[in-house]
């Protein structure tokens, strides 16, 4: 039967590093790749352009995005959308790969759209064999807010979706969990790893591809280093993301996974995700505007207040990007030329608050 590797993970983990490192030891890369920014991946993403546009697709017509620090329902994956938007994987999928053997999935919406892959590559005749990167969520948080200007709350949370959802998907299958630490200093017993946990054999081996990888993970395109036990250890940070993390770390470090454990904190954040729904939806909302972190993490509602902190932080984040965005405009040319047409007496905070309105950030939230 023919293998796919799917390189799961949380954007900004070294999914694009694993799977160029895949890539060069002779596994197929899709054929239309996306382009990179150089400044926010000089490796290169390594992702079919086509398949992160459907994903994209699929999901704004769901009502959410990639970037949501909440779940995903699970009607969106029952929907016509979901139909279609198979179809259309499917289609571009066979395209990109061909009859490859072995080759290699990489976008990182995919580990949270499993349920839509599971299908396609049943209906393809391809067995999966799953990559899930583990890296220090601090790390993570600190690329992003250089890349998207993310507050820190926001992106552990979206973290913590992105490996759970990757992980609670793909428990039937032949996978591995890798730490992108040892990738980066140590990619052979990666490779080894995987050789062996999924039971596949990379088709290209040989001194000249070994230099190749090593000139490819450069040490010096990691921005971002933090010490793990300095997640482990803060106060501000819920203690239901801390065990998340130890459970994945230590999957990395012993092939074995807690997937109970990993349950009891899905569960938290489900049960916390609908009083957050109703508290946002009552007149009890004014409530989430008195947590602070100070406060946040002493009590039981632990995975309430990440979900609070992190909606802060991207109502913050949303705002302070549309506050941008209009100061691009007001500094431009035809902003400037067409001053006389526009109606007098309209103020820049008025335009400001208009810009708002329509994007639906009427306040900033205060940030960490």
């Amino acid at each position: 039967m023919r293998t796919a590797l799917l390189v799961l993970g949380m954007h900004r983990s070294g999914t694009s590093a694993l799977t160029g490192v895949l890539g060069l030891c002779g596994a197929t890369l899709p054929r239309h790749l996306g382009v990179a920014s150089h400044e926010s991946n000089p490796l290169g993403h390594w992702e079919p352009q086509k398949i992160v546009d459907i994903h994209d697709r699929f999901l704004k017509s769901a009502g959410t995005g990639w970037d949501s620090i909440l779940s995903y329902p699970d009607a969106i994956f029952r929907s016509k959308s979901a139909i279609d938007c198979r179809h259309n994987l499917l289609k571009v999928a066979r395209a990109e790969y061909g009859n490859s053997s072995l080759f290699v999935l990489k976008d990182p919406r995919t580990s949270r759209l499993m349920r839509l892959w599971r299908p396609v590559l049943s209906e393809m005749g391809v067995g999966p064999r799953v990559v899930i990167i583990v890296r220090n969520p601090l790390e993570i948080a600190d690329s992003l807010s250089r890349r998207d200007a993310w507050s820190e709350y926001r992106s552990l949370l979206v973290w913590v979706r992105y490996l759970l959802s990757a992980e609670r998907e793909t428990r039937d299958m032949p996978r591995c969990f890798v730490n992108y630490d040892q990738l980066i200093n140590d990619w052979r017993s990666v490779v080894k790893i995987l050789s062996s946990g999924l039971d596949i054999e990379l088709p290209v081996r040989s001194p000249a591809t070994d230099s190749d990888v090593d000139r490819f993970l450069r040490k010096d395109l990691r921005h971002h280093r933090r010490d793990p036990q300095e997640f482990l250890g803060r106060n501000d940070i819920a203690d239901c993301l801390k065990r998340a993390y130890r459970c994945f770390s230590a999957a990395a470090n012993t092939g074995r996974i807690d997937c109970a454990a990993l349950d009891n904190v899905a569960q938290e954040l489900d049960e916390a995700e609908a009083t957050f729904k109703h508290i946002s939806r009552s007149a009890d909302a004014a409530v989430l505007h008195t947590i602070s972190p100070e406060q946040a993490f002493t009590s039981k509602q632990d995975a309430l207040l990440a979900i609070v902190l992190a909606d802060f932080g991207r109502a913050n984040d949303t705002a302070e990007h549309s506050k941008r965005k209009l100061d691009e405009i007001m500094r431009s040319r035809s902003w400037r030329f067409t001053r006389a047409f526009r109606v007098f007496g309209r103020t820049t905070a008025d335009i400001f608050r208009r810009v708002q309105c329509l994007l639906g950030v009427g306040k900033t939230l205060p940030s960490r």
